[in-house]
């Protein structure tokens, strides 16, 4: 018996392109961050030591490996990186909403792009037709 690879929905591509995307922006900027943790105008900027932007970088490049991990488990219909995912976008709709009836009433409107971009993302790992096959195994 033959089993035949199903292709990821063009969603799911998509979702972990841009994972992809952003663990390569985190390594890059850990390693500049490291690289540059002794220039006297950046830690001036930023009011840190250089042992702080040595721990920066490093924790930059480390979420950067694992982004990059869950991006692969993502395309490849792992259903434990969808539900972080999505456990991940929900935290993020509850924290911005947190922060901006808490802090931001005036400039409320500032938070609603990213609010919106984390329900789409949970609302499509988990309620259209085409993600729940591939996840659930039977498109495959």
């Amino acid at each position: 018996m033959t089993s035949t690879a199903t292709r990821a929905p063009f969603g799911v591509r998509f979702l972990s392109i841009l994972l992809y995307v952003g663990a390569i922006l985190d390594i890059i900027g850990g390693i500049v961050l490291i690289t540059e943790r002794n220039d006297a105008d950046l830690l001036d900027a930023i009011d840190a030591t250089s042992s702080d932007v040595t721990t920066y970088g490093v924790v930059a490049i480390a979420m950067g490996v694992i982004v990059f991990l869950i991006a692969s488990a993502l395309r490849s219909g792992a259903n434990w990186a969808r539900l972080l995912i999505g456990l991940i976008a929900v935290l993020r709709v509850a924290a911005l909403i947190w922060v901006t009836v808490g802090y931001h009433r005036v400039h409320w409107y500032d938070s609603l792009g990213p609010t919106v971009i984390y329900v789409l993302v949970a609302g499509y790992l988990f309620f259209d037709d085409d993600a729940k096959r591939f996840y659930s195994g039977t498109s495959r």
